[in-house]
């Protein structure tokens, strides 16, 4: 290969427009794997309280759109693929407090010499499409035969490169989209409102101080407390006409007092005056 110094102004090769078109074809291509990669990217993890995830959704796909190619591509090794489980809890889901705050990410698992090939490749990928766009003709003599030629072969080469990479990130975004359309049906899920809202998991246990019933029963104590006690009867009453769908039976209890008994979070009282049946009170424990 030649670095051309001059360009004649006539007698230009046959094959140079077919090195013309050979060269714009790998350009769209490569145009392709950055739109794909930028979805892949804005798409591959969302966090944050449950309030604000289509603005901050929004804001990451502004970002992406900024992002050069090699960004991107660093992003993707650094984030989407890994070579072993990510655990570690993030320092905004700790930080959530008692909002309600929703974190999900997409990830490519694969053994170790696997994801170090692929970091090389991408690369190489990311290089090639640089000299491509910014330095093609400092390497090809594109007013002659041979420089043609030579040009031309590259850029077949080039192209069957660019399309692998292409394909294989086609791939890993279908995959992303199935696992994002398995997860919305798993949000839309009764069993997931139950354990997210009330506390309720999968095998029938509950989470009995974040359960849904026990957050009504403490609301309820804001508006019917006597002294500190609230009458469960008051409280029924109530529940029963703002909160309908939560009742005892919902977390396997037979009744109201069961539900107070086997929640474990409220102390109980009961009280008899004259000619009246028993009433039963409740109040919050007091960690």
């Amino acid at each position: 290969m030649s670095e051309i110094t001059t360009i004649p102004s006539d007698d230009v090769p046959d094959l140079q427009p077919i090195v013309q078109r050979k060269l714009g074809r790998c350009l769209l291509r490569l145009q392709q794997y950055e739109r794909q990669l930028k979805v892949i990217v804005a798409h591959g993890e969302l966090s944050g309280p449950a309030d604000r995830l289509h603005t901050i959704r929004k804001q990451k796909i502004a970002c992406a759109q900024k992002k050069t190619m090699g960004t991107l591509v660093g992003m993707l090794t650094e984030s989407f693929l890994t070579q072993s489980p990510q655990n570690e809890e993030s320092q905004t889901e700790a930080d959530a407090g008692d909002q309600i705050w929703f974190s999900y990410r997409h990830q490519l698992e694969m053994p170790a010499e696997h994801y170090e090939a692929t970091k090389v490749a991408i690369k190489e990928l990311v290089d090639l499409r640089n000299k491509l766009a910014h330095h093609f003709i400092e390497h090809f003599d594109l007013w002659s035969e041979s420089g043609c030629q030579a040009a031309d072969g590259f850029l077949e080469e080039s192209y069957e490169t660019i399309n692998k990479h292409c394909l294989t990130l086609q791939c890993w975004a279908k995959a992303m989209d199935e696992a994002r359309a398995n997860m919305a049906l798993l949000v839309q899920s009764q069993a997931f409102s139950d354990e997210l809202f009330d506390g309720i998991w999968g095998d029938g246990s509950v989470n009995w101080p974040g359960s849904g019933i026990c957050c009504c029963l403490r609301e309820a104590e804001t508006k019917f407390a006597e002294d500190g006690w609230t009458r469960l009867e008051a409280a029924i009453r109530w529940i029963g006409s703002t909160y309908p769908e939560q009742t005892p039976k919902r977390y396997g209890c037979s009744s109201w007092r069961h539900t107070l008994h086997e929640s474990r979070q409220f102390e109980i009282r009961k009280s008899q005056a004259d000619n009246e049946r028993t009433a039963v009170w409740y109040r919050s424990k007091v960690s």
